[in-house]
């Protein structure tokens, strides 16, 4: 079992970016990014949640803050290194949300912590992703050549035309989205249940989620699913903020966390 350090935000400080709020807080909010992103992400999160709950956006390597570290390619060495980091931030009532890739990382996270005897998660809640035990034949994304790759990232709508027209730029992102890429692939969980409710919302436009891989999050808990969809594509948690934001906390607070 992974020791708990004495000062939580110095064990966690490279991997979770504090709120900015001055709290006091009784609950934490985890918040997992899609591939590609990184903490910023959540940057307008803290001033939409209650007063009381922590949000907590976790930095992945190889992005913002973190740019000069090499980004993870395996789901296995990211939990890896995930795991310790929050360890010491485990100690009160806390849930986690996941975006995308988010969504895989928070599956695995669930699986792991009770795996290693730390506290579980009261709710997971992933948006924007078949669940990870449902299987979808596609070509890995990682491994597809360059111009369609960046096709690929055009269809899913994440990354600024700006960003992929500009070669400096894409010289400078693409190991990081291939990595990031790479990590959904990689990740390959087993058909063992948890016991964490799951709460999961989807895109009604989003091309990248299927009925039948959505309703395939039942199968990976024994704590039972509620399901709302949502106007919008694969970034419909941009799109639509505060109707996610409201539907979190409403969920939070369901599941005993509360401000």
């Amino acid at each position: 079992m992974t020791s708990l350090a004495l000062d939580p935000r110095a064990a966690a400080s490279r991997w979770a970016v504090p709120d900015p709020r001055p709290g006091p807080f009784g609950a934490r909010l985890f918040l997992l990014p899609h591939a590609g992103g990184g903490a910023n992400t959540y940057r307008a999160w803290p001033a939409l949640l209650p007063a009381g709950i922590e949000a907590l956006a976790i930095q992945l390597p190889g992005r913002e803050r973190r740019f000069g570290e090499a980004p993870l390619t395996q789901m296995d060495a990211l939990i890896d290194a995930l795991v310790p980091a929050m360890a010491p931030l485990l100690d009160r009532p806390f849930a986690l949300f996941g975006h995308s890739m988010g969504a895989c990382i928070g599956h695995a996270l669930v699986h792991r912590l009770r795996a290693e005897g730390l506290p579980a998660p009261r709710l997971l809640i992933a948006a924007g992703h078949d669940a990870p035990t449902h299987p979808r034949p596609r070509q890995a994304l990682h491994t597809l050549p360059e111009a369609e790759f960046l096709d690929a990232l055009r269809a899913l709508g994440g990354t600024p035309p700006e960003v992929l027209a500009h070669r400096e730029l894409l010289d400078l992102l693409l190991p990081m989205l291939r990595a990031d890429f790479s990590v959904i692939a990689s990740y390959r969980p087993g058909p063992a249940r948890f016991d964490c409710p799951v709460l999961v919302l989807d895109g009604s436009a989003d091309a990248e989620t299927t009925q039948a891989g959505l309703a395939a999050w039942a199968g990976c808990t024994t704590a039972g699913v509620e399901a709302t969809t949502l106007p919008g594509g694969h970034f419909f948690p941009d799109e639509q903020r505060q109707r996610v934001l409201d539907l979190v906390v409403a969920a939070l607070r369901r599941h005993g966390i509360e401000a």
